[in-house]
């Protein structure tokens, strides 16, 4: 959605916030999944850009995050603040083990490791966040329910409330690398122990570093299929490095972090190893 656009809609609702919040007017990033039920489908994750455009230069969007610098013990500023963000509704896809709060922790400090002027902090119970992330299923939410194929969809930071919230679609299964899992384990009351049918899943981590990503203001990138703003579905869960691409954009906002490229390494290692296709 074009900026114009996306501020002459809240010019119009802004003084109706929560009726905004409950209708979840047109999100800036929607992903979305071909021959959703479709056995074996070819499966391409969409958004709202229009791809037959040839871009030389993104146009990056305006606003960011500009939290108070941080305090350290001894009461000294750090160079950076923090981004709070809360998980207010969990996803059926992990009712055993909560995943879904440690893939956003990785999926936001894969971003914060690069970053100069921002790091990211979980807040809990009634207290405000910045960042508010949940999963619904598709009758749940109004703009879920009419478009079937919608995996998640995020806002970009725009000075209101709702900017930089990210919504999950819980009514498709989620998983820790995008593999196919066993039926049974996942809907034990329909398919037997000894069923050998694998439903498809979709890389949880990776969604959520493409939809913070959106979160914290990052538009896709249409051209660099390596990029984890690339905006059909890689199950990619490190960022490009390359400048110009994912992580030299995200400094651009927000500085650049100082890390020695041993550890920037042993990071990148440790996600494709544990969290990437297998």
């Amino acid at each position: 959605m074009p900026p114009t656009t996306f501020f002459y809609t809240y010019k119009i609702v802004i003084s109706q916030y929560f009726m905004v919040r409950l209708n979840q007017r047109k999100p800036n990033c929607v992903v979305t999944v071909k021959n959703p039920t479709k056995k074996n489908s070819s499966v391409v994750f969409t958004s709202n850009i229009e791809n037959d455009v040839e871009f030389s230069q993104i146009d990056e969007w305006k606003h960011k995050w500009t939290p108070k610098k941080a305090v350290g013990r001894k009461g000294s500023k750090r160079d950076y603040g923090y981004v709070t963000y809360k998980l207010i509704s969990e996803s059926r896809s992990f009712p055993d083990t909560s995943f879904e709060h440690k893939a956003l922790a990785i999926a936001l400090r894969t971003w914060g490791l690069r970053t100069k002027d921002i790091r990211f902090k979980r807040v809990r119970g009634n207290a405000n966040a910045d960042l508010v992330v949940r999963f619904v299923k598709q009758k749940d939410d109004n703009y879920l329910k009419d478009k079937p194929s919608v995996l998640a969809y995020a806002y970009f930071p725009n000075g209101q409330a709702i900017g930089g919230d990210m919504t999950f679609n819980d009514s498709i299964w989620w998983s820790k690398n995008g593999e196919p899992v066993n039926a049974h384990k996942l809907m034990p009351e329909t398919y037997p122990p000894n069923t050998k049918t694998k439903l498809r899943t979709y890389n949880l981590i990776h969604v959520m570093i493409h939809e913070g990503g959106h979160a914290i203001g990052l538009k896709h990138h249409p051209n660099c299929r390596e990029c984890v703003m690339y905006p059909y579905y890689s199950g990619l869960v490190v960022l490009h490095d390359q400048e110009g691409h994912d992580v030299g954009r995200i400094q651009e906002f927000y500085g650049k972090r100082t890390l020695s490229r041993q550890i920037v390494d042993y990071f990148r290692r440790r996600m494709k190893r544990k969290w990437g296709k297998k």
